[in-house]
């Protein structure tokens, strides 16, 4: 076998796994898994990037096996042989079910947080991490608006992070070593963690 028939070989493997890996994907997408969504959006992104857009954070959702079937899927689809759907009977039909049942076409188009230079106030709501990582993404509930609060995801790497814990716990030592923080409640003790 001469190596270029080694090499078309390997990529025909390769292509077969993707092609398992798609549909794997599709099957946990029309189902009811914890992690059937972020599939779904995965998907969905592949479909169409414009109107469904993927965020790669979100593959910190996964586990280790979806995302594998994920980047082999990737792999498949920048080769540009066909659209992912297109590999399905009725794959249009597909793709449009699953993504009015998981509510992607209803979910409102990214749009910028107006007056970036100004500050809003926010709430922290959540973390999403990965084991082993230390980067971590923080969710805040962002007010814009009377009426307008959104959830923003701040993806910060393990320098920031170490810096951003490292401000927070000075802010806080500095409030309570001149007495109780103005803001603080009558009975609020000192934390423990200053």
């Amino acid at each position: 076998m001469t190596p270029a028939q080694r090499a078309a070989e390997i990529r025909a493997q390769d292509r077969d796994a993707s092609l398992d890996s798609l549909a794997y994907l599709l099957e946990v997408a029309e189902g009811s898994s914890g992690q059937a969504r972020v599939a779904a959006q995965f998907l969905a992104g592949l479909y169409n990037g414009d109107d469904f857009p993927f965020s790669l954070t979100d593959f910190r959702r996964l586990d280790d096996d979806l995302l594998e079937h994920c980047m082999q899927v990737l792999r498949l689809d920048s080769q540009h042989a066909t659209e992912v759907h297109r590999y399905f009977p009725d794959g249009d039909t597909r793709w449009q079910a699953m993504i009015r049942r998981w509510g992607l076409a209803d979910e409102p188009a990214h749009t910028p947080l107006p007056h970036d230079d100004l500050v809003h106030s926010c709430q922290y709501d959540n973390k999403l991490d990965a084991p082993g990582y230390r980067d971590v993404t923080l969710f805040v509930k962002v007010a814009v608006g009377a009426d307008d609060v959104r959830t923003v995801g701040l993806a910060l790497s393990a320098a920031d992070s170490e810096r951003l814990a490292a401000d927070l716990v000075s802010v806080h030592r500095l409030a309570w070593t001149r007495g109780k923080p103005l803001d603080a409640d009558d009975n609020e003790p000192r934390p423990a963690w200053l």
